[in-house]
């Protein structure tokens, strides 16, 4: 028997002893000559083969005549952590999550040996290894991977900054941005001036934050314009990253944007935070105080145009008041968060492309002017207005009489309405 190379030799020895369930081991192992013999005591089965230089290949020179004379065994110190992740790499690229469960039953239907539970522990790592190559190779790659990145997405932003290391002439990795093209044009065409930052901890081998910003679309939902992947959230970072998203999106001020950070998370009531009208929210702001003295400077101390739809600016035309859109995106994102960092920002950047898609895909069969999720906001307030009486006031002016008895004049010229729901909710139906 001829083989290419000592490697291929012992590989297939290897293989050889986890069929026949037989202890092997090389009693000589080294580039020119190999020498395979049975673990057992009075076993006298062996194999060796040696290098021929004229062929240039591995030869079996001389082997027993007879097969193993020992017993069967179940436990096969070839059967490691190595083995099972060459053997079942595609098993866990196909499903990251594979448990133990799974794969002792798949190595006993295969084999009929078992492992030790470090040797499961390992083979995942180290098929991912196999996977995604290792974090000093990925790290490598990262000038290439920006450079594809722009290739294949013209317009995009791709911006990665090193910083020197005392004792190594290598650059080391500091920040990545990503905005890509798509993406900019879509929030500039049709998404509200509205902006929620966020940032999540990344949990793979070189640690840091994904910081995002994430923008609202035409039907109230989650619209990623941009990442970047940083040492730590600080200000530092932060102003990294707004400055380059400014440059993206010839942003010099903040005046006709909206931006929610998590800042607000406040233990106060909700619905306190959901009044319209100030008069009310001054109603309840004296029930407060009477109530809890530190509560209301507390809240006095804060602008309560960032906090509530009383005081609320109009322009964006969007009733939100958390920063519910960042989350959502972090948790859509969350298997990509212990990656290594190629890894992770494909990860990241295959979803967005995905959704897009999806969402493309949606709104061609879709034939009405707003979409779905403000059709059934539309439908509802429709089913609610059936409780409501019209008087008319003249040109274009109703005054209207809820259920509850409360009522407000309704222009439809200049499409407000007193209550302010209307200016702060169904305009944004229409996405005016």
């Amino acid at each position: 028997m001829i083989f290419t190379s000592g490697d291929v030799f012992k590989r297939a020895i290897r293989a050889h002893a986890v069929k026949h369930r037989r202890e092997v081991k090389f009693a000589k192992n080294d580039p020119n000559r190999v020498r395979a013999v049975c673990k057992a005591p009075n076993c006298k089965w062996f194999v060796f083969a040696s290098w021929l230089d004229d062929k240039k290949t591995f030869k079996v020179k001389s082997m027993s005549d007879e097969e193993h004379t020992c017993a069967m065994s179940f436990k096969n110190s070839f059967v490691n952590s190595k083995m099972m992740a060459e053997k079942y790499v595609n098993q866990f690229k196909a499903n990251p999550a594979w448990n133990f469960e799974g794969m002792n039953q798949q190595l006993r239907t295969d084999t009929n040996v078992d492992a030790s539970l470090w040797q499961y522990y390992r083979a995942p790592r180290k098929a991912k290894v196999m996977i995604e190559g290792t974090i000093k190779e990925q790290y490598s790659k990262l000038w290439e991977y920006c450079g594809e990145l722009k290739r294949m997405n013209p317009g995009s932003t791709v911006k990665m900054q090193c910083e020197m290391v005392p004792g190594d002439e290598n650059p080391h990795f500091k920040r990545l941005y990503v905005c890509l093209d798509a993406l900019k044009c879509g929030w500039k065409a049709s998404c509200r001036p509205i902006v929620g930052l966020d940032g999540c901890f990344i949990k793979g081998h070189h640690r840091g934050q994904l910081l995002t910003a994430i923008g609202v679309d035409p039907n109230n939902q989650m619209y990623p314009i941009a990442y970047a992947l940083v040492e730590s959230e600080c200000g530092e970072t932060w102003r990294w990253f707004l400055e380059l998203l400014g440059q993206d999106f010839g942003i010099n001020h903040s005046h006709g944007i909206s931006w929610v950070t998590d800042k607000q998370k406040v233990n106060i009531c909700f619905n306190f935070s959901l009044i319209f009208f100030q008069c009310s929210f001054e109603q309840q702001m004296h029930v407060i105080r009477g109530e809890n003295q530190a509560a209301y400077q507390w809240l006095v101390e804060k602008d309560p145009t960032n906090w509530t739809w009383a005081h609320m600016k109009e322009f964006p035309k969007c009733d939100m008041l958390c920063n519910n859109m960042c989350e959502a995106f972090n948790s859509a994102i969350v298997q990509a968060r212990d990656k290594p960092v190629i890894t992770l920002m494909e990860m990241v950047r295959n979803y967005l492309m995905s959704r897009m898609a999806k969402k493309r895909e949606e709104l061609k069969k879709w034939n009405h002017l707003i979409g779905p999720k403000m059709m059934r906001y539309l439908e509802k307030v429709k089913l609610a207005s059936s409780c409501c009486n019209l008087r008319f006031c003249g040109g274009k002016s109703y005054q209207v009489r809820c259920f509850d008895s409360e009522q407000y004049v309704v222009d439809l010229e200049t499409h407000t309405c007193a209550c302010r729901n209307t200016t702060l909710l169904l305009l944004s139906v229409t996405g005016s």
